[in-house]
């Protein structure tokens, strides 16, 4: 009798929840994939997310319109999401309030 209302349950919490069209797996140490990046001598920084399954292409909408002063790019051959600046923290953060 139980299992009927949990099903119900359930499948009624999936029309309410909208599932990501991405997600980001983690690394064998279950870490995030979030890295920073260090460009022209140490001048330039940068946090690469990689391991992004899915579209990342929603991933770097999400990212822009949460951290809007944030410049966000993919890297279209790896499709590593790259952003301007040392967020690494920041985006560690954003990835587990997200559930990943």
């Amino acid at each position: 009798m139980l299992r009927p209302i949990v099903q119900l349950a359930y499948q009624n919490s999936k029309r309410f929840y909208s599932v990501p069209a991405y997600s980001v797996a983690r690394t064998v140490n279950k870490g995030l994939p979030v890295y920073s990046d260090y460009k022209n001598g140490g001048t330039r920084l940068l946090t690469v997310i990689r391991k992004v399954q899915g579209d990342s292409t929603a991933l770097m909408k999400d990212i822009s319109t949460d951290f809007p002063e944030a410049v966000v790019r993919i890297n279209p051959r790896t499709q590593h999401v790259i952003i301007k600046g040392h967020h690494v923290n920041e985006v560690k953060e954003w990835l587990i309030h997200k559930g990943f």
